[in-house]
């Protein structure tokens, strides 16, 4: 049975923007999923998985789509030899914490990223583009629900590209797990506090945030944009492609955004954003 509640909250975005939230519930089970989905296939209704919203932008004021906040239990079971299967409800830094005590090789990285593993493997969460390091470099299958099967993909079948993934978006389909498979360390290392450091040392975390905003665009224009404010939301000084909100609406992040689309127009250059946006 569905129990969808209207809330108001500040809690669903990194950005910490506060909304109305016409359609809202939370999901414990794949049973529960199914019969949401289904009641908004009947009302029109756009679904959006939510898991810890590190990469989320609400456009309105009011919230129309159907959101789901993913509440599945959360697991970390090891498997064979550096193998283990984690639900998409685990946080990043939680597993990440389990693979350095066991001294593995993993998605350090992702250390500063406030995202669920369910989160990171929807929008292929990796280093910039350049690095071409994923977090799918270490995922040996993932196991969702759709369309009323719960299915299981290897690696090479998931079909994705930078920040995108067949999992990314509105849709009716659910991470449920993944199995990931580590390698050893090669030196005695502490690469969480490695990563923390570099994070404190080279992003911007005085306000909130949902990191980088374009995940492609012109670099000498996103210099140009650094320090540009709107009200309380403003392009980081420090860090290049980041927008800080102290706002509770989020009017000044899109107008900050849409003057950055407006100039790479006009200047011909590519630009593509990597937040996902929710009306």
């Amino acid at each position: 049975m569905v129990n969808i509640q209207s809330i108001v909250s500040n809690k669903l975005s990194s950005y910490r923007t506060t909304h109305y939230f016409k359609q809202y519930a939370e999901i414990t089970s794949v049973d529960e999923f199914r019969q949401y989905c289904e009641w908004a296939k009947t009302n029109n209704v756009k679904v959006y998985i939510l898991g810890n919203g590190s990469n989320t932008l609400f456009m309105s004021k009011s919230i129309k789509t159907l959101i789901l906040k993913n509440k599945l239990p959360k697991y970390i079971q090891p498997l064979c030899e550096f193998k283990l299967e984690v639900s998409s409800t685990v946080l990043v830094m939680d597993i990440l914490k389990y693979c350095q005590e066991q001294s593995w090789d993993a998605f350090y990285y992702l250390a500063s990223v406030p995202a669920t593993i369910g989160g990171a493997l929807a929008m292929n969460a990796g280093r910039g583009r350049q690095y071409e390091c994923t977090i799918y470099d270490f995922v040996e299958s993932i196991t969702f629900w759709q369309d009323g099967c719960i299915k299981t993909l290897a690696n090479h079948e998931i079909e994705r590209s930078y920040r995108k993934t067949i999992f990314i978006g509105t849709h009716e389909k659910i991470i449920l797990s993944a199995v990931f498979k580590f390698s050893p360390m090669t030196a005695n290392e502490k690469p969480l506090l490695q990563r923390l450091k570099w994070s404190k040392d080279h992003q911007d975390h005085s306000g909130p945030n949902c990191g980088t905003v374009f995940k492609s665009a012109y670099s000498p224009i996103m210099q140009l944009l650094k320090g540009l404010s709107c009200g309380k939301a403003c392009f980081s000084r420090k860090t290049g492609n980041w927008i800080l909100n102290k706002s509770e609406s989020s009017m000044g992040i899109i107008i900050l955004i849409t003057i950055a689309k407006i100039i790479h127009f006009l200047s011909f250059q590519k630009i593509e954003l990597e937040i996902i946006t929710i009306d």
